[in-house]
């Protein structure tokens, strides 16, 4: 169901990325061993890996790990890998036969995975996996935030690579900026520099594709829900899967099209508020400059950094220089909250980021 406010696990239930999917599976055909999903926050990427990984199971019989690097990071950011393994060794020793099988963070499906029970490390893990299968993935969703790790991850992914030919590694992320920066494929110094990798973005809806995607959903539970309001519901939420697929889950539960627009807008709240907290912690100016960015774009499309760094300046009363300034907005850019357009003009991609930050 497209109003599923549980990510997909089945690619029929995936609206409007069959093109992506079908890429992937190619390239997988293809003998590729390192993918990178990106696309912004809200945009589907776990219901995507999710969905995509069980149908590629269902034809191909080729068996995944999905770990959650967020909720790994939570659990032990010194020793991440020790959480992996200690997981996948549960799992192991369930005997999973053709399951899917979850904890919270780590998700396996395949036909069971048999390890001495004195396994401990993750490397050694994974050498018995690959001895096992001839191909078999393992997927880390929201990968930037394995940056956090005491010790550097890339070394581990690189290791991966460079000696087990029958794993494949699929890395998500919506901090795009930041995931790049993680993986560093174009510094000579780093871990993966030089690896070939597939990059699969994974677009916002056009108005017509959110338009029909409403239409869809809607049709699903032979509701009648007047154009009008699936056009103000595109206006107000945009292309994004996740906003406008809450909107409809609200819609089916009986609340009315602004009713409905209101709670997701207070969600939405929520939610950007406590990714946006790690800026917060690192400095004020992030928040000042959302809000002006917000602010200015309100009567026009993009905002000039030199009308950001006036308007800063004003704000504080004294003045800020301007190579800061670049610092954090390069920085809003990588974690997603802002986008650049032609030299030194920014604007908030998502608009309902952007009314959270309007004063």
């Amino acid at each position: 169901m497209l109003f599923s406010v549980e990510p997909k696990t089945s690619i029929k239930d995936v609206f409007g990325r069959k093109a992506e999917f079908l890429d992937f599976l190619e390239k997988l055909e293809n003998g590729r061993r390192l993918f990178v999903i990106t696309g912004p926050r809200r945009i589907g990427k776990t219901s995507f890996l999710y969905a995509s990984l069980n149908e590629i199971y269902r034809m191909k019989k080729i068996p995944y790990i999905i770990v959650d690097a967020r909720k790994v990071i939570s659990v032990n950011a010194h020793n991440p890998g020790e959480v992996i393994a200690k997981d996948i060794l549960k799992l192991a020793q369930g005997k999973i036969s053709r399951t899917l099988s979850r904890l919270e963070e780590i998700t396996v499906r395949g036909y069971g995975i048999r390890l001495r029970s004195k396994s401990r490390e993750l490397t050694e893990i994974l050498e018995k996996i690959n001895e096992k299968y001839e191909r078999a993935i393992v997927a880390f969703d929201e990968a930037q935030y394995l940056r956090f790790a005491q010790r550097d991850f890339t070394l581990l992914l690189a290791w991966i690579y460079d000696n087990l030919q029958n794993l494949v590694i699929v890395l998500t992320g919506s901090q795009v900026g930041v995931l790049e920066k993680f993986l560093r494929f174009n510094d000579y110094k780093a871990p993966l520099y030089g690896r070939y990798h597939v990059r699969i973005k994974l677009p916002r809806f056009n108005p017509s594709e959110a338009l029909e995607f409403l239409e869809r959903g809607f049709a699903e539970y032979n509701m009648n829900v007047p154009t009008r309001e699936l056009l103000s519901a595109v206006k107000t939420l945009d292309g994004v899967p996740g906003w406008l697929t809450h909107y409809g889950a609200y819609r089916v539960d009986g609340l009315s099209h602004w009713d409905a627009i209101e709670k997701v807008l207070e969600e939405a709240k929520g939610y950007i508020e406590s990714e946006f907290k790690e800026l917060d912690e690192l400095s004020p100016r992030y928040r000042a400059i959302m809000e002006i960015v917000a602010t200015i774009t309100s009567t026009q499309p993009t905002a000039r950094r030199k009308d950001i760094l006036n308007a800063l300046t004003l704000r504080e009363g004294k003045e800020i220089d301007s190579k800061d300034l670049r610092k954090y907005l390069m920085r809003l850019v990588d974690y997603g909250f802002l986008e650049h357009t032609g030299y030194g003009e920014y604007y908030i991609p998502d608009p309902v980021v952007k009314r959270v930050f309007q004063r």
